[in-house]
């Protein structure tokens, strides 16, 4: 009889444990959110493109634009600035625009590209600089994290280079 009842409580000390086990990660899931997000964890700004310097309001879209982005110690981003037009669904098949990008009240880049029909391909379309703060490119061509054109979920997004030749990377 004794063996019996060390037998119960040894499978019911084991149960006990295995639901302990699962229960614990749900418990204390609100103890770890809220430890990360006190933590001060941020999306670096060459992911997300920075912080929004300016809005302009078109017929049926917006034109947002970003703060310069200039890369930290040991990161390979060229300094950018990031334009995100939106809705794309409200886009025009055809987008060409003059846009002050430093808030100078002078346009600094022509943007030009065609809205595809297909979500996932690439606008075809080029970026003129109009001054020597920035650099010019066309897509489809070279790309890179810091020179991009690209549909992304409800909007176009489009990243051009600052010029580091004309003394504004820090």
């Amino acid at each position: 009889m004794r063996a019996r009842i060390i037998a119960v409580l040894a499978y019911a000390a084991a149960g006990l444990t295995l639901a302990i086990a699962v229960l614990v990660p749900f418990v204390l899931m609100g103890t770890f959110a809220r430890a990360v997000a006190h933590a001060g964890l941020h999306v670096d700004a060459s992911y997300s493109g920075g912080t929004v310097a300016r809005t302009f309001t078109r017929s049926g879209h917006q034109i947002v634009v970003y703060e310069p982005v200039r890369p930290h110690a040991l990161q390979r981003v060229d300094p950018f600035v990031q334009i995100v037009f939106r809705p794309a669904a409200s886009l025009p098949a055809h987008v060409s625009e003059d846009i002050d990008l430093d808030g100078d009240g002078q346009a600094d880049v022509r943007v030009s590209f065609t809205v595809p029909a297909d979500r996932r391909a690439r606008p075809a379309g080029e970026v003129v600089a109009l001054n020597g703060k920035y650099q010019s490119f066309r897509m489809p061509g070279s790309y890179s994290f810091s020179k991009l054109m690209v549909q992304s979920g409800d909007a176009v997004l489009v990243r051009v280079p600052l010029n580091s030749s004309a003394g504004l990377v820090r």
